[in-house]
């Protein structure tokens, strides 16, 4: 049996270590997010399971307690997503704080942002290389309802450079719970 070692950093330490036995769904057990900027746990619900095969690793998610999903714009691939509500997934190999990794996001619109991202200072991202759309083969779908979405990501090994034993993701969410202006 394969297994891949999964560090989760939401802001939690020690970080979250999930071990993803091949071809089987794995629920987070963390179902709240925590805010960027006090660590506090936010209120709003954000389900993952996780899955992986020898080609591809399969992210699950629902994000819950959105009630301004609608109001995103963005519909075209590798755009300023992160203007408004999207999920966010930083794909680093190792146990180590990166410097050099996979940023995917996707929005309600099932637009998709990949990009390789080098951070040497560990603070600040310095560059930013896009993946074109079609070059990244990642295979996605969004669904939405009144007050929530939710979606799968299909990411291939081959677009992290090959399988790995062990990767530290990190969750990111962005929620408005105000309208905005027209």
């Amino acid at each position: 049996m394969s297994f891949i070692y999964l560090f989760f950093s939401f802001m939690l330490s020690p970080l979250p270590e999930i071990i993803l036995p091949k071809n089987q769904w794995i629920s987070l057990s963390q179902t709240h997010f925590r805010y960027a900027t006090n660590g506090q746990e936010a209120p709003q619900s954000t389900l993952v399971k996780l899955k992986a095969d020898d080609d591809y690793l399969y992210i699950d998610f629902e994000c819950q307690q959105n009630p301004y999903w609608n109001q995103n714009s963005y519909k075209e691939h590798n755009s300023e997503m992160w203007n408004r509500k999207y999920l966010n997934c930083l794909l680093p190999p190792g146990e180590d704080t990166p410097i050099h990794y996979l940023e995917l996001e996707i929005n309600p619109n099932n637009a998709l942002f990949v990009g390789w991202i080098d951070n040497p200072t560990k603070e600040a991202p310095q560059k930013l290389t896009f993946v074109p759309y079609k070059e990244a083969k990642i295979k996605h779908e969004v669904k939405t309802l009144e007050n929530q979405w939710s979606g799968q990501m299909q990411i291939p090994w081959a677009l992290l450079g090959g399988k790995k034993n062990t990767y530290r993701l990190n969750f990111y969410r962005i929620v408005s719970l105000t309208s905005y202006p027209s």
